[in-house]
């Protein structure tokens, strides 16, 4: 492979804006369109919750086929560029049609429309972040460049969510008179992710394909997953993030319910909470390429778990007050964002050695963002059934309920991260040759 220089601070830039323009996209989605579909699109709420649904199974269906057929049309374009190109357009636009007025369709039609683009929104976001991810080993080799170049995406990605966060609510309420709001906030949103999107296109556009896809005569895609699973590094890394994600979802998904009824506080505490734990965030993103210029990769892994682990027992069983409490999600966001780095950049140098052998680094792309799905759709379950054990939280809830809730806090994060701990054991020896 013929040497590439770092990466100039420009196109580091303009490779977090791919990041930060695609969440600006598909951010909103589960944020506020549950609430859209009920209260405009007029879905009732099972139906609704159903219909979101949906996008996820086809997400860890179709992302390893998805990831794979990605570099094929790279390898036919001569860039993985071009699929950045076409979603500068793809994603603004869905975004868009997912908010037009459809509320005079009959129901089954609506449904239909709905989930089309629903599924075609998640899908097209997995053609773009593996084109994303995977075009950071066409632009440098080592790792310590593409850990910056990874940073550079999970600081888009963070900064860009905050945003969404922040601001969808406002611009639905400026616009609240057409269509309540939904359109104008959607066209907003699309208009900034259309401009960073081409920033980042302008920035890779002669990036030609140097790495990590297969040739014309490749096996077909059941013999290229099984191939994957030499590679238990890779598959190692890929359970880290499985087991963080689901930590993560799981103590984010119970929290606004230790809020309302451990803390006896209002919606509007829970912006106290986190903002600590995002501000943390892009303070780790921020220091993981320093660190990995210094430090081992399983050092800084299994000291970040640890942190991580550290910081949801704080949060959740130290003392409920607001300073301790902030100081434990600090914690927990700190250690999250070096995690987030550390794991892009260690899935990314796992994969891309197998894919000098040529096998696809779209396909271990393509697996690799199933197993974040996955971890985010295994906490979420956690927690539902979590709360059914739980049991009434309605007025005058039960003690018996609220100690059983106190410990499902504490438990369901803590406990999946105690499991990504012992993981580390055997991953440590595989991840010293990096």
């Amino acid at each position: 492979m013929a040497d590439v220089r770092a990466p100039s601070r420009g196109a580091v830039a303009g490779f977090g804006a791919g990041a930060f323009g695609s969440t600006l996209s598909s951010g909103v989605v589960p944020l506020l369109f549950l609430f859209y579909l009920t209260e405009f699109a007029k879905v009732p709420p099972a139906i609704a919750g159903v219909l979101l649904a949906i996008p996820k199974l086809a997400d860890l269906l179709f992302d390893p086929w998805i990831g794979r057929r990605t570099d094929s049309a790279a390898r036919a374009m001569g860039s993985r560029s071009q699929l950045i190109a076409i979603n500068a357009l793809a994603l603004p636009v869905l975004l868009l049609l997912l908010f037009l007025p459809v509320a005079s369709l009959p129901l089954s039609l609506r449904l239909a429309l709905l989930g089309v683009l629903l599924v075609a929104q998640s899908l097209m976001l997995t053609v773009f972040t593996v084109a994303h991810t995977a075009i950071a080993s066409d632009m440098c080799d080592s790792m310590q460049d593409r850990s910056t170049l990874m940073s550079s995406r999970a600081l888009g990605q963070t900064i860009a969510g905050l945003l969404v966060t922040v601001l969808a609510p406002q611009i639905v309420a400026r616009f609240s008179a057409f269509h309540g709001g939904y359109l104008g906030m959607a066209a907003v949103l699309a208009v900034g992710a259309f401009v960073a999107l081409s920033i980042c296109w302008l920035v890779v556009r002669r990036v030609p394909l140097r790495t990590g896809v297969e040739s014309k005569e490749a096996p077909s895609l059941p013999k290229a997953l099984r191939a994957t699973l030499r590679n238990k590094a890779f598959y190692g890394v890929a359970l880290i993030l499985v087991l963080l994600g689901t930590s993560s979802t799981a103590l984010f998904s119970a929290l606004p319910y230790a809020n309302k009824h451990l803390l006896h506080a209002g919606p509007e505490n829970l912006s106290v909470l986190l903002t600590p734990i995002f501000l943390a965030l892009l303070l780790g993103v921020t220091a993981a390429p320093w660190l990995a210029r210094r430090v081992r990769p399983t050092v800084i892994l299994g000291g970040a778990l640890g942190l991580a682990l550290l910081g949801v027992g704080w949060l959740t069983a130290g003392p409920r007050t607001m300073p301790s409490m902030v100081a434990g999600g600090a914690l927990f966001g700190l250690a999250c964002g070096g995690l987030t780095v550390l794991i892009s950049t260690l899935a990314m140098e796992t994969a891309t050695r197998s894919s000098a052998q040529g096998e696809s680094l779209g396909l271990y792309l393509g697996i690799l963002f199933s197993a974040e799905k996955l971890g985010q759709s295994l906490g979420g379950i956690v927690v539902g059934f979590g709360l059914d054990w739980v049991g009434p939280l309605d007025a005058g809830v039960a003690q018996p309920s609220l100690d059983r809730l106190a410990s499902l806090w504490v438990v369901a994060p803590a406990s999946v991260l105690v499991i990504a701990l012992f993981t580390m054991v055997p991953l440590a020896t595989r991840l010293r040759a990096l």
